[in-house]
């Protein structure tokens, strides 16, 4: 599901990890979130926030040159 939210399960699936390694994540992450007076859910965790902590940012990667190196590896 593509809601705001992900829950750990999902996360576990993402990351092929365990779900207590998974919830583990969830917790520091709502932890960071708490800090900057977000509210938040235990066992979910803000889905764009999540993607942002784990993955960078898509506005800091550039797209064009990660598409030239997949490029040259085939």
């Amino acid at each position: 599901m593509d809601g705001r939210l992900i829950t750990a399960k999902e996360v576990a699936e993402d990351l092929e990890c365990s779900m207590q390694h998974a919830y583990k994540i969830v917790r520091k992450l709502n932890e960071e979130l708490d800090e900057m007076g977000c509210i938040t859910m235990r066992g979910k965790t803000n889905r764009s926030y999540y993607e942002e902590r784990l993955f960078g940012r898509s506005d800091e990667i550039d797209l064009s040159e990660l598409e030239s190196k997949a490029g040259n590896e085939r």
